[in-house]
């Protein structure tokens, strides 16, 4: 019996701290910005780093839009364009990288030309990690259907972002 409530303790113990572990996960997470900048925050990796606070406390935008793999939602977020003048960006294009390993390379001048936000919300919620989270590009495909809707703007909402390399 002894060994029993130990075993149960151990396992409370374990759910506890794996709960406690996807909660900041969820919570804490980081944009880097690598490449071609002039504005690191790390020199030693020339990477601009946007912590969860930093980019809570941008200014943000939202976009109200479908995507291939969602209905019409509204997302928040702050533009891509001020992170990459943050970064100081200086390139013509940019690889943006997933947690799963997706990674597609899209033109900067992206940013501008659609309004681009890296949304950290979805509805009112935060993205979750399982999910489109904890950041993903979203473009306003549906306020521009014949130009936006193509499959090559498709490809760019990219879900689970984590770091993006100026080219």
């Amino acid at each position: 019996m002894k060994l029993l409530k130990h075993a149960l303790h151990a396992l409370t113990l374990a759910l506890t701290v794996c709960a406690i572990a996807a909660h900041a996960q969820s919570t804490d997470f980081t944009l880097d910005i690598t490449g071609n900048i002039s504005h690191p925050t790390d020199a030693a990796t020339h990477t601009y780093r946007f912590t969860r606070q930093d980019l809570l406390a941008l200014p943000a935008k939202t976009i109200r839009t479908s995507s291939n793999w969602t209905p019409v939602s509204v997302w928040r977020g702050p533009t891509l364009k001020s992170l990459l003048e943050k970064a100081g960006a200086q390139g013509k294009s940019m690889r943006v990288d997933a947690l799963d390993h997706y990674s597609h390379v899209i033109p900067v001048s992206d940013a501008d030309q659609y309004g681009v936000i890296v949304a950290y919300e979805r509805d009112g919620k935060p993205l979750e990690d399982k999910g489109f989270g904890p950041l993903m590009l979203i473009y306003p495909r549906d306020a521009l259907p014949d130009d936006a809707n193509r499959k090559v703007i498709d490809s760019r909402f990219v879900w689970q972002t984590y770091r993006i390399e100026i080219q």
